[in-house]
């Protein structure tokens, strides 16, 4: 583990896929964890597999987060928890899609790092994770999935000054397509989409990411490590598209 005296983390979105590999890494790493998620029974099961606190939680619930997050010591942030619908183009979108990714991916996460970070500041001594995505650094044909995880973009780069000289880290980990329930959700109404997203590739797993996230938290204190960008090898984001009217 690290040489920084790091004792507790809380993961967000721990009841599955990147969260949940991450909880049981950093508590095999001998850090007590605060698993946080919506599914209680996801959270039992994890509470019988590491020794770790649940909190059930709608992270669009801010009175909550505030609540139940902004009274802890917290060391590590994994500010994981995030949803991927609102694929379809903007002029095809679901306004409660809308709604749904900009308060889960946006608001809410703005609102813990509100209600945790401080305390890291007082103490001089943290790291928080920002779960962002490829979608979020590339065009990939989506305004508002895409578009919620610029702004997380934005937001670490950001965070990165208002820290300056605090002693606290913070890290992007921007992952392209991940073997988890990420694509059940996003396309559980268009499995044919979600066909299309899942094959001809092979995917990233959630070990691949964790082992990303664990080797920033794992790096010395004089170093920050500011932005990881991993995608499976047969995916390369960027390009262009062009069509013609008709």
């Amino acid at each position: 583990m690290s040489n920084i005296n790091y004792k507790n983390a809380l993961v967000t979105g721990a009841t599955s896929g990147i969260g949940l590999e991450t909880a049981i890494r950093l508590s095999e790493s001998g850090i007590h964890v605060i698993a946080a998620g919506r599914r209680k029974e996801k959270l039992l099961e994890l509470k019988n597999k590491i020794s770790c606190d649940i909190i059930e939680i709608d992270i669009r619930d801010q009175d909550k987060i505030y609540s139940e997050f902004g009274k802890l010591d917290i060391d590590i942030l994994i500010n994981n928890a995030g949803v991927g619908r609102g694929f379809a183009p903007i002029f095809q979108a679901e306004p409660e899609d809308i709604n749904t990714t900009t308060e889960t991916n946006i608001t809410s996460f703005l609102h813990l790092l509100r209600a945790v970070v401080p305390g890291m500041v007082k103490r001089k001594k943290g790291h928080i994770i920002n779960i962002g995505s490829i979608a979020g650094l590339y065009p990939v044909s989506s305004s508002v999935y895409g578009g919620s995880k610029g702004a997380v973009h934005m937001i670490n780069q950001n965070l990165r000054v208002e820290l300056s000289g605090t002693g606290v880290r913070a890290t992007e980990i921007c992952p392209g397509r991940v073997n988890t329930e990420f694509f059940d959700v996003a396309f559980s109404d268009n499995p044919d989409k979600k066909k299309q997203m899942t094959s001809g590739l092979n995917l990233l797993e959630q070990e691949d990411v964790a082992d990303a996230i664990m080797f920033a938290i794992n790096s010395p204190w004089r170093m920050n490590v500011s932005m990881i960008e991993l995608t499976p090898t047969e995916q390369v984001p960027g390009g262009s598209i062009i069509k013609k009217v008709e």
